[in-house]
């Protein structure tokens, strides 16, 4: 199989938490069949994993390095794994903000509001990053030194501004310049800080004392990087949930809370591709014409079933199989 050379291809690729492993095999099959894409998006948990593919590395055994540190509980017990992890955290992610809590608790306070005493009790600070400051060095020289063109987004809440960050390559490909965080511009370099920024979940803080660097991750804003890569003639969007819901109606909770996640990130994920698709709609009805528009083609790779709300946390090989397999045959019947 050999790359397309003509308007190029892109990969655009969401995380979600413990389905990941739905990215991850779709980059593996990917390199199964020796496809390069000539432009990389990502966003949340998929930053790390495209540094490891960009590095080379298999990613099938660090994801089983990973279920093995991970799990505890095998099925039928498999969801309590999401219950210890909210408990006791994730060896590889992130620890309960237990010091952190009692700490709260030795500050003074003037005068004492419904607000201060939330504060403490129920403070935003549930966990704590536990990815080290050289893990996430590497992770930008990795992607700054990759000669593929690549970008993921960060937040900043104070501001209501996405970045994103972009490697030298992804800089010349936009044709874009990069800027400073807290400026006009909306690309910035990849850099340990940035890293940290989009990988930063609400449940490690907001507060200046918890996130000095104001930025979150740019998952809560955009799961899919999609618009910028319209200059390719087709982009394969990885989604690890299915665009209709196959379960049975919500009636419960838990079951509530996974349609919200659902509907959330499916609305904002419609909103990016509007336009392409409009774009592609005008342009095959002979009502848009120009050099400067071509159609483009989106395929979108999605998980096979639907995954509930304890799901979202813990990873499962079964996903991991089942996207490798999807996207083995999506990328050969494209060629």
């Amino acid at each position: 199989m050999k790359t397309r050379t003509d308007g190029g291809i892109a990969f655009a690729l969401g995380g979600l938490g413990g389905l990941n492993a739905h990215g991850v095999g779709f980059l593996e099959a990917a390199r199964a069949l020796n496809v390069e894409p000539s432009i990389i998006s990502c966003t949340g948990g998929m930053i790390t994993w495209v540094a490891d593919w960009l590095e080379g590395k298999p990613l099938l055994p660090c994801l089983e390095e990973h279920l093995r540190v991970g799990t505890r509980f095998a099925p039928p017990f498999h969801w309590m794994n999401t219950l210890w992890i909210a408990a006791f955290g994730d060896p590889t992610s992130f620890r309960p903000a237990v010091w952190e809590y009692w700490r709260r608790w030795m500050r003074p306070v003037e005068w004492p509001d419904v607000s201060s005493l939330l504060d403490r009790m129920l403070p935003a600070q549930v966990f704590v990053p536990r990815r080290s400051g050289e893990e996430l060095a590497r992770t930008a020289v990795v992607m700054n030194a990759s000669t593929i063109p690549l970008v993921f987004n960060s937040f900043q809440p104070a501001s209501g501004r996405e970045y994103l960050h972009v490697n030298p390559a992804a800089a010349d490909f936009l044709g874009v310049k990069t800027g400073k965080v807290g400026g006009p511009s909306k690309y910035l370099p990849i850099d340990q800080g940035a890293v940290r920024g989009a990988l930063w979940l609400y449940f490690y803080g907001l507060d200046d004392e918890s996130n000095p660097d104001g930025l979150v991750d740019g998952t809560y804003r955009r799961q899919y990087i999609v618009r910028e890569l319209h200059l390719c003639d087709r982009i394969y969007i990885t989604r690890p949930y299915n665009s209709r819901w196959s379960e049975r109606v919500p009636q419960n909770y838990f079951e509530i809370q996974d349609y919200s996640t659902d509907l959330w990130f499916t609305g904002a994920y419609q909103a990016e591709l509007a336009g392409l698709r409009q774009i592609n709609s005008l342009l095959k009805d002979g009502k848009l014409n120009g050099g400067e528009f071509h159609p483009v083609d989106l395929v979108e790779v999605e998980v096979a079933r639907q995954y509930g709300f304890f799901d979202y946390v813990q990873e499962e090989l079964e996903v991991f199989e089942s996207a490798f397999r999807t996207a083995y045959h999506q990328l050969t019947k494209a060629e």
